[in-house]
């Protein structure tokens, strides 16, 4: 964030790392800057961050009053709330708490925005240049995070493996995987798993990350932090969703498809303390997507895309093309 012209100041402050004293002094000093309002972004659904909003003592703090835990979360040390909706997109539930600053709400709003800086770019192009040229540049993500067990929305490796190689036979593609520190045991197992291993993207900095991102012709990618990213730099998303909801979390104002199966229990993962878990057992909303169903949906989106220009902003669609009949959704 620290590169985003709509933004005066940036102050970081990592709790965890910091310790409970040292966290605490910070916020008796943050409420020096006597700030008028506090926003807690949705989904910001932990106790924590409610405590944190209210010890930094800003006279107008906006936040949302959750489906599930909200009292358990202490939402009521927040003055200004809205009830989570849940079935609208996460930026559109942030965009309702423009209502308590008197601000009108956009009828079609932008998409998200990452400013990249020339450094990135120039990362970008010397990482590129070591590669082999002409080949369509596929982007990938294979895991999540494991907070709330959070790693059980993650397609399993093996299919991520099957879909490499399958790519890497039709002599075409070259496959970016990126990893993250939480990444790494996946990504060993994919390249143990592969015939064709792809490249692997450690960057050192998100923003190097994105600015790959932007250079790629297509990602595939779990639910995660990343797949955002990618929707930031308007690139066109393939987007493997299991017991989290694509209605609520697809890739925002960019061009995608999500491969789910909209199963009867799906989506299942509510806003709250719980971790995911399977009524099942067995994951079955991830397990019964196959390779060929993620390989058809990236083909299908490189010809919805064809030669327009990545900047050029998602298709309109019908209403009747919500669900397509093997659990592809755009």
């Amino acid at each position: 964030m620290e590169h985003n012209p709509d933004l005066d100041r940036l102050i970081l402050w990592e709790f965890f790392k910091k310790g409970f004293w040292r966290s605490l002094f910070f916020l008796l000093r943050l409420r020096r800057e006597r700030f008028d309002v506090s926003i807690l972004t949705f989904p910001s659904n932990r106790i924590h961050y409610n405590v944190v909003s209210f010890l930094a003592g800003a006279r107008l703090r906006i936040a949302h009053r959750y489906q599930h835990q909200s009292w358990r979360n202490l939402f009521f040390l927040n003055n200004r709330t809205v009830s989570e909706r849940g079935d609208i997109h996460n930026v559109e539930e942030n965009l309702r708490l423009l209502d308590f600053l008197g601000i009108p709400k956009p009828a079609d709003p932008d998409g998200l925005q990452l400013p990249l800086t020339s450094q990135d770019h120039a990362y970008a192009l010397e990482f590129l240049s070591q590669m082999e040229q002409g080949k369509i540049l596929v982007g990938m993500h294979a895991w999540s995070t494991e907070l709330k067990e959070m790693s059980r929305k993650c397609w399993d490796s093996r299919h991520f493996s099957a879909l490499i190689d399958a790519l890497h036979s039709e002599g075409r593609y070259q496959v970016l995987l990126f990893e993250g520190p939480h990444d790494k045991r996946t990504n060993q197992k994919i390249l143990k798993q592969t015939r064709h291993p792809p490249v692997v993207v450690r960057s050192t900095t998100l923003r190097e990350s994105a600015a790959l991102l932007a250079k790629c012709r297509i990602f595939v990618t779990n639910d995660s932090g990343l797949m955002h990213v990618a929707a930031a730099v308007k690139t066109p998303t393939v987007a493997i969703f299991g017991p989290t909801s694509p209605r609520r979390l697809h890739p925002y104002k960019v061009n995608h498809i999500v491969v789910w199966k909209n199963l009867s229990c799906s989506p299942c993962f509510n806003y709250s303390s719980k971790p995911i878990t399977c009524i099942w057992g067995d994951f079955r909303c991830l397990e019964w997507i196959g390779m060929e169903q993620v390989k058809d949906a990236i083909e299908k989106l490189l010809k919805e895309v064809g030669s327009r220009s990545k900047k050029s902003g998602p298709r309109k669609k019908n209403d009747n093309e919500e669900q397509l009949s093997f659990g592809i959704y755009k």
